[in-house]
């Protein structure tokens, strides 16, 4: 999703240019806007099978998502240029029911360890940015991100992988902005390499970082 919007707010200006084809100019920004104005993506922390309450209700727990759920939902809105927002549901003593509590900390421990020791991390401006590892290892998740202090320049990539046989490619990818996460079937690597295909100006990576098995 672009960080980028044509309009100063979401329902500005024209309204049947926002609501045309399903939202999808608010689901997916424009590269051509010009206000930085990331999307939104929100939902009920008790919206498991279709509940999506955002009123405490007593004996709702059952709605509470399960980890394996946040986790996507984490990978596909952060991960993917835009902020989550989580609507969390008071009880009426006006507290943060305790199994709330409970999953709203494992999924943030989750978070931490699937993130805090990459196998391998680099930074660099221009449009190939190869990061070789110590040894050949087993890889299955990346993250990228854009300095976007000089905005969102990219607008074509594609990510590589090192194996026996050659480079292997992973993805291919449009936006990249502040945060772009990709999970991949695991493959045995000893470098990474993202080249930038397109772009509006020299492409500034604030980091490229790879997760997988250090074996």
């Amino acid at each position: 999703s672009w960080g980028t919007y044509p309009f100063p707010y979401s329902h500005a200006t024209n309204q049947k240019m926002v609501m045309a084809n399903d939202f999808q100019l608010l689901k997916q920004g424009d590269p051509q806007g010009k206000y930085y104005m990331p999307a939104m993506s929100d939902a009920p922390l008790r919206g498991y099978k279709g509940r999506h309450e955002w009123f405490w209700e007593p004996g709702d727990e059952a709605h509470i998502f399960p980890l394996e759920h946040l986790m996507d939902m984490y990978l596909k809105s952060v991960g993917r240029n835009t902020s989550l927002i989580i609507g969390l549901t008071p009880d009426t003593a006006g507290l943060m029911p305790m199994p709330d509590v409970l999953r709203l900390r494992e999924w943030g421990s989750a978070i931490k360890q699937q993130f805090e020791n990459p196998l391998a991390k680099s930074a660099g401006s221009g449009y190939v940015l190869e990061m070789p590892f110590k040894k050949t290892q087993g890889i299955d998740q990346v993250l990228i991100m854009e300095d976007i202090v000089f905005g969102e320049r990219i607008r074509k990539f594609v990510l590589e992988a090192k194996t026996a046989t050659g480079w292997q490619t992973i993805t291919e990818g449009s936006c990249i902005g502040h945060k772009y996460l990709h999970r991949f079937p695991e493959v045995r690597a000893s470098a990474l390499r993202l080249r930038i295909t397109e772009a509006l100006d020299t492409p500034q990576i604030k980091s490229l970082q790879v997760f997988g098995k250090n074996n």
